[in-house]
């Protein structure tokens, strides 16, 4: 074949050591192990996808065997090997070594195919000095080839020489990892890949903007073989290399409406967003594209808050800079822990764009209901309101962002009040004081003194020093709401469905079998303990009524399932007790 009809990634491997790109340490190494005449029976190339693992154990292979080996061992710096003009090299490249053999583990998985390189094995070279096997994707070994595998490698030959290359080593069993001779092949750094970019494109003659190439590298992520086939679609697409042409063949936003997107994200209305996403057509675009890259300008926002300049912004650090002053660090903090805490369910989604956009219309409806979220001018902190929208985002309960599209509909006034007086005891982060105050309803306010009437179920007389216990960490919180010095005035008077709240204990195991017994609930001691007919014995905070034993799962360390579920599902958790 023709070497000129080969695409780019092939025509531009590696063949001698000097050609590969951006592995300095294990080329290093590699080149002393032969100056040294010192070789292991078993080497393992890993690193990630098209960082030249495969490639430099072709040469390494080609230089194990080259004629001119002895003369680079005697005088290395006036000798390269590969030599590639030897018998050996030669047939290397033409892929007629009878000595070098490329196994592809993907397709050659089983214990078959281990047996038949054991038995080949033990033939001796018939050109070189090694019998070298390259074994691509090793990881793809089953586990049953592996342990065919064990003795040959611990105790190969000693005319044979085994690499693997992997992408993945945890796949690799540690008995085989143990044995192995280990190199590690990072991704290319972006300098030294570009350097071979241009020199690439100069050679093949394309024209290119150096923008383009760092697009480029940015994109395939340090791997030399996704860089140069990007590069060969791109030349396809274009008479030019340029950055529109990457963005292009990409189908990818480019970054000034990118930014602009950022924008409308963090100071402007739903409307304006959805005008945005219909003029550019953003459902062309990938999705998961987007939330990555939004996700990534928050982090830049994030570090230049906090005084550094991202690496992968750089350019663009100043126009960064003044979207994030209008912005404390606590709220983009919050806006990024909500799209990882959404990633996982966007993911499995199949209509990405429409869970993106529910995403970003809440962040842009609540710009709209602050009237402090116009672009900064000479504004450097966030205002009050931003810092009670933030406190409500870390919560992750009570923000527009993280709840329901319609806000809670209220019967009249009073009951409204409450419902922002209850929610703002969520920041306490205290289950048992919020769930007594979940259960109170407000029967009446004065506002000239501020005193708040409050029945709560009869249950919870038992926890009337609790609400006057912990008045001094409520109370701020109700005199910013009532803008005045608030005062309870509780009743226990109302008549509840609800299971009465108690404080939970630690579990205690006893470890003995113990006989069921009926507790029935008493008025002074509401916290009762029951046994259940286990191998163990559980106490904890229960109530009997009508066979049915209600738990208290108010402690959130102590029952994280059951709180899960009832913070989507309210209700009552009981345990119902069979009749023996």
């Amino acid at each position: 074949m023709d070497i000129q009809n080969l695409n780019l990634a092939r025509k531009w491997r590696s063949k001698n050591f000097d050609q590969i790109v951006g592995q300095d340490l294990p080329v290093k190494m590699l080149k002393n192990s032969l100056y040294l005449n010192h070789y292991f029976p078993v080497y393992l190339f890993a690193g990630q996808k098209g960082c030249g693992k495969t490639s430099t154990a072709r040469v390494f292979a080609a230089a194990i065997n080259c004629q001119e080996l002895p003369r680079f061992q005697k005088d290395p710096k006036n000798s390269i090997v590969p030599c590639l003009a030897c018998e050996s090299c030669v047939a290397l490249m033409a892929g007629r070594h009878p000595d070098f053999i490329e196994i592809d583990a993907a397709s050659n998985t089983g214990v078959d195919n281990v047996r038949q390189i054991i038995d080949s094995s033990a033939l001796l070279p018939l050109m070189g000095r090694k019998k070298i096997y390259l074994i691509d994707e090793a990881h793809m070994l089953s586990k049953a080839a592996f342990n065919a595998f064990l003795k040959l490698m611990e105790e190969p030959p000693a005319s044979v020489i085994f690499i693997l290359a992997t992408t993945d080593t945890q796949k690799i069993i540690e008995t085989v990892r143990s044995r192995c001779f280990q190199l590690f092949f990072k991704a290319v750094d972006e300098v030294p890949l570009l350097t071979h970019m241009i020199n690439v494109c100069t050679s093949e003659q394309i024209g290119h903007d150096q923008e383009a190439l760092q697009l480029i590298i940015k994109e395939t992520g340090g791997s030399i073989r996704d860089a140069l086939n990007l590069l060969e679609q791109v030349r396809f697409a274009d008479n030019k290399v340029t950055k529109d042409a990457v963005y292009k063949v990409l189908g990818h936003l480019d970054e000034q409406r990118l930014l602009s997107l950022f924008e409308i994200i963090l100071y402007k209305t739903p409307q304006e967003f959805l005008q945005f996403s219909q003029t550019h057509a953003l459902e062309k675009y990938s999705a998961e594209f987007l939330w990555q890259r939004i996700t990534e300008l928050l982090r830049a926002c994030i570090w230049i808050k906090n005084g550094v300049a991202p690496r992968h912004f750089a350019e663009y650090v100043a126009q960064l800079q003044f979207l994030a002053r209008g912005k404390s660090l606590e709220y983009m903090t919050a806006l990024l822990e909500l799209f990882y805490t959404n990633e996982a369910l966007f993911r499995k989604t199949t209509a990405q764009h429409a869970f993106l956009e529910v995403i970003l219309l809440r962040i842009c409806r609540k710009n709209e209901s602050n009237s402090n979220s116009s672009m900064p001018a000479m504004v450097a902190t966030a205002s009050s309101s931003q810092v009670t929208e933030l406190e409500a985002l870390e919560e992750g309960e009570d923000s527009d962002i993280d709840s329901d599209d319609q806000d809670p509909v209220y019967d009249d006034e009073n009951e409204a009040l409450w419902g922002k007086l209850v929610a703002k005891i969520d920041i306490l982060h205290d289950p048992l004081l919020s769930s007594i105050f979940k259960q109170g309803s407000l029967t009446a306010f004065d506002k000239q003194s501020g005193i708040l009437a409050v029945e709560f179920p009869k249950e919870l007389i038992f926890f009337s020093d609790v609400i006057e216990s912990t008045k001094h960490q409520w109370q701020p919180l109700f005199e910013q709401i009532v803008e005045k010095k608030a005062e309870i005035k509780a009743e226990f008077s109302k008549i509840s469905t609800a299971a009465p709240v108690m404080p939970v204990q630690k579990l205690e195991v006893v470890p003995k079998p113990v006989q069921p017994r009926a507790v029935q609930a008493a008025p002074a001691h509401p916290a009762s303990k029951y046994k259940q007919n286990n191998s163990f014995s559980y106490r904890t905070n229960r109530v009997v009524v009508n066979n049915e034993s209600r738990v208290d799962v108010s402690n959130a360390d102590l029952w994280p399932h059951a709180h899960m579920l009832l913070k989507y599902f309210p209700g009552t958790i009981t345990q119902v007790r069979e009749n023996l």
